[in-house]
């Protein structure tokens, strides 16, 4: 057992030791003696990611033409969003696996690279095929970056700023769909949807040069079996956090999806005027990614953590019971509700993926990984769920809905956080850590 020990209290004393240091050279450097400021790289995965979230959902916004071009229905051009996100759930864990011994840089450039090819051929291509299949390349690529963007995040920050670190990169995500998907859109109703495509092809051509010409130099991991790298996914407290990260994302993600039927039905706002709401809701998304990091550093990933699952769960719940009370409500209380659930939905993301991280002293990117493909296969069924309990329930049903998902997202994060308590075998820090 003394060795065992040992490692653990080595775990408390740092951050993700996985993947070693950079050696002191110009860009670690400087992100070490910056103070606050925010190195370039950091800022690069930041673009990185804010061109994924872009090519995710940009195409919801040019499915008028994207049909008309390619003589397809409108329903078969919304499949192209599918074929990415189940491109990206899928492939995360194995893309990972496949990955981890190369250079993180290397990982990171090149798969921007194949990503910004891949949306040059979108741009190009002659059918809805050969789009179907460069979509799911893309989506792979973008699978391939994602965990290790993050777990690169993490492992080159300075102490105690992990969490913020963690937080650029999800506010790059969020940030695209309160700018880069609108923007997409309105490029692709002035210019047509083939530019949109060389548009966030563009974002990722920069961003891979970005990688090339400022990350640090990260190792990849040491050599092992997937088996030996998945080793935590038989801890429960690892298992069930992961498996509580679908109903989350179903959750959160389901007010948005339906947020034309809930906020017409909270507040009567329809049309022109619901377009300021789903700004100021992406906006919050942004602020409570970063509120969301500071809070990992401030208060440690477990209180984090159950601060925004608390709030994930009152916000639809309110929603919910508002729009079973009564209203119409003034629209300034619509947007005050939707402001505080666009906040507390986006800021559990740093507290998820630093608790994890912490959890364990290898297979940081295989975990990222598990962790963004439970996430985005909440996100995938919360179309589906949410539209049954529309169809069933009408506008009130969606917000309830989602308030239930998250209520078992709460009992199996309980199940996590109590089993971690009791688990130093998994790599588990001691109970002080949260109060550094």
């Amino acid at each position: 057992m003394a060795p065992r020990t040992t490692r653990a209290r080595s775990a408390a004393r740092t951050t993700v030791p996985a993947i070693p240091p950079a050696p002191a050279g110009p860009a670690t450097a400087g992100a070490a003696h910056q103070g606050r400021a925010l190195p370039f790289w950091l800022l690069t995965l930041f673009l990185l990611a804010f061109a994924f979230g872009t090519d995710d959902l940009v195409i919801a916004g040019i499915l008028p033409e994207i049909s008309r071009d390619l003589g397809v229905p409108v329903a078969a051009s919304g499949q192209l969003v599918t074929a990415f996100a189940l491109a990206y759930a899928l492939g995360a864990p194995f893309a990972a696996f496949l990955t981890a011994r190369l250079p993180r840089r290397a990982v990171l450039a090149g798969a921007a690279a194949v990503f910004a090819v891949a949306n040059l051929a979108a741009a190009a291509v002659p059918s809805y095929g050969l789009l179907l299949a460069v979509r799911i390349v893309a989506g792979l690529a973008a699978a391939t970056a994602s965990p290790a963007a993050f777990a690169v995040a993490a492992t080159a920050a300075p102490e105690g700023r992990q969490g913020r670190f963690l937080a650029v990169v999800s506010a790059g995500l969020t940030t695209s769909l309160v700018a880069g998907v609108p923007l997409g859109t309105w490029i692709g109703d002035a210019l047509g949807w083939r530019a949109t495509m060389l548009f966030v092809a563009g974002l990722a051509a920069v961003a891979a040069l970005g990688l090339l010409t400022s990350l640090p130099v990260l190792p990849g991991a040491a050599p092992g079996r997937m088996r030996d790298r998945l080793a935590p996914l038989r801890g429960v407290a690892t298992a069930s956090a992961l498996l509580a990260m679908v109903p989350s994302g179903a959750g959160g993600m389901m007010t948005y999806v339906y947020i034309s039927e809930v906020a017409g039905n909270l507040g009567d706002v329809r049309g022109a005027a619901l377009a300021p709401l789903i700004t100021g809701v992406g906006a919050a998304g942004i602020a409570g990614a970063l509120a969301g990091g500071r809070a990992v550093d401030a208060l440690g990933p477990v209180r984090a953590l159950v601060l925004f699952l608390a709030g994930v769960f009152a916000a639809p719940l309110l929603i919910a019971v508002l729009g079973a009370a009564g209203g119409p409500y003034p629209v300034a209380v619509v947007a005050v509700l939707l402001v505080l659930y666009g906040l507390v939905t986006w800021g559990i993301a740093p507290a998820t993926q630093a608790w994890l991280l912490r959890r364990h002293d290898g297979s940081p990117n295989e975990l990222i990984a598990l962790n963004n493909s439970a996430m985005f296969l909440g996100f995938s069924v919360a179309g589906g769920i949410g539209g049954a309990a529309l169809g069933a329930g009408g506008p009130v049903a969606v917000p309830a809905t989602a308030a239930g998902c998250v209520a078992l997202a709460l009992v199996l994060f309980a199940v996590a956080l109590r089993h971690g308590e009791r688990s130093p075998d998994e790599g588990a820090r001691p109970e002080r850590e949260e109060r550094s």
